[in-house]
């Protein structure tokens, strides 16, 4: 009986796999067409060969009047719980229906490599705010701990959202760590990110991702506005300026409507009074005959450039 081989020989990073293996027997082993049964047990690092073991998944060979295969195939579970090291296999091949005792191969030791890792996976910056009109330069970078032949075969920022990517490089430094960047613009779609790391080793691929967010900075400002009124007290009947300015950021809000309103002593209820303009200025004022006391005040509704606002609120005494 020949040697097992082995392939991707590792442990996995998350989950669950095997180990596959190939090996060889005599055609002696073949009692006329029938072919033998044939078992395998695995022992990981640290475990006594003199044990039981633990099964191992063989492809049995079928029987056959032609040409007698010799060459089989088998697997080793392993997960990511398992730790590498000195691993060993145990072949028994039983005739069937022969006399001759089975024939156990000796334990072959072979070795079983730590998983493949990516550490230090970081997006800068996180969040990442877009602005209309301007681009925003995202970094990535992260570190490869190589156990064997891993190599890095994607590596891109994506939507988890939408189907938006940007495709990044895949070379890594000399220290096996990794930085590169892209330009995000205001096209790109907000909402959860992730950078997705993808290694191949052996047969295998693996993905390593690190989560971030993508906002939208709001492109309006906040307008405010001014209120005061002239005189303060007033006899019945008589009138009181109410004005002030309305402002859009730090400018006045030319030839803004506003809506003006009126709260009387006592009770709970803003009751809507009419309209005032602004001047090209921002300024406005209105003449009012107050009946009661109260509150006065003046909104300024928003629009999709800018925040609505309220203004303070200003008490007149009628006498």
């Amino acid at each position: 009986m020949g040697n097992p081989t082995f392939t991707d020989s590792f442990i996995p990073p998350t989950g669950s796999t095997t180990i596959p293996f190939k090996a060889s027997i005599s055609a002696d082993a073949y009692v006329g067409d029938k072919a033998p049964k044939i078992t395998a047990v695995f022992y990981k690092d640290g475990e006594a060969t003199t044990g039981t073991g633990t099964a191992a998944n063989v492809t049995q060979l079928t029987d056959t009047t032609g040409t007698k295969p010799t060459e089989f195939s088998g697997s080793v579970p392993v997960s990511a719980s398992d730790k590498p090291g000195k691993w060993n296999l145990k072949i028994t091949v039983d005739p069937d229906g022969a006399a001759a005792e089975p024939e156990t191969k000796n334990p072959v030791e072979f070795s079983v490599a730590a998983a493949t890792r990516v550490t230090g996976a970081n997006v800068d910056p996180d969040p990442v705010y877009l602005k209309s009109g301007k681009e925003v330069d995202v970094y990535a970078a992260f570190k490869l701990e190589k156990y064997g032949d891993e190599k890095v075969t994607d590596v891109r920022l994506e939507s988890e959202d939408s189907d938006d990517y940007y495709a990044l490089t895949t070379g890594l430094e000399a220290d096996d760590s990794y930085h590169d960047s892209t330009s995000f613009d205001y096209s790109t779609s907000a909402g959860d990110w992730q950078l997705k790391i993808t290694v191949e080793r052996g047969t295998k691929k693996y993905s390593f991702v690190r989560g971030f967010e993508v906002k939208k900075s709001s492109s309006k400002v906040k307008s405010k506005i001014t209120l005061y009124a002239s005189p303060a007290k007033v006899k019945k009947g008589k009138a009181t300026k109410l004005y002030g300015k309305v402002y859009r950021g730090t400018k006045a809000w030319s030839k803004k409507i506003l809506k003006l309103y009126f709260k009387k002593k006592g009770t709970k209820t803003w009751k809507f009074v009419g309209y005032v303009g602004a001047t090209s200025t921002g300024k406005y004022s209105k003449s009012v005959k107050p009946k009661y006391d109260g509150y006065w005040r003046t909104t300024a509704a928003g629009t999709s450039a800018t925040y609505g606002s309220l203004s303070n609120i200003k008490f007149v005494d009628v006498k």
